[in-house]
């Protein structure tokens, strides 16, 4: 064998074994890949559902999720699905006509998390537009939100829950 031939097969090994890492690579990356579009999935067609009670968006929380309202002083950390439901969502949604609507602008996933920037409308009780820009910054496992901190614009919640009143009978 020629020293042309032996080097010829070293090269055609050498790919072949780059070629087998890389497919194994991409396996890898395609399965991380179809993973982080389910997660996209699972989150677009939970916002198309509006976002109001158990029923729309949050019906993908996992029981135990752990939903921080990021805040530059005191977030606001709930520790269950009831407790913000309750506590977090409830004052809001108790003061419009119906789900807020999401406009989702993006999704961005890595990993088991999906950031999404979407903006929310809604009609307030005394007739007046509700409108906030969000983002949420979700990790998701087993198809569930289990961590979430929003970002939103505060100001624009605070004009609302000062505005309106809860509906009667809303906690």
């Amino acid at each position: 064998m020629t020293s042309m031939t032996r080097f010829t097969l070293w090269v055609l090994g050498a790919l072949t074994a780059t070629m087998m890492l890389g497919c194994s690579g991409n396996a890898e990356n395609s399965a991380r890949g179809g993973q982080q579009e389910r997660n996209a999935d699972l989150v677009r067609d939970a916002f198309a559902r509006g976002v109001s009670d158990e029923h729309s968006f949050y019906a993908i929380l996992a029981d135990d999720v752990e939903w921080t309202v990021a805040r530059a002083t005191a977030p606001a950390t709930y520790t269950s699905r009831a407790e913000f439901l309750r506590d977090g969502a409830g004052p809001i949604v108790s003061r419009l006509t119906g789900p807020i609507q999401a406009e989702v602008q993006e999704l961005i996933t890595e990993g088991d998390v999906v950031v999404a920037r979407w903006r929310g409308t809604a009609t307030a009780l005394d007739g007046r537009p509700y409108v906030n820009e969000y983002a949420w910054v979700m990790t998701i496992r087993d198809e569930q939100v289990v961590r979430v901190t929003a970002y939103l614009d505060l100001l624009a919640l605070q004009e609302l829950l000062d505005r309106v009143a809860p509906a009667a009978g809303a906690s």
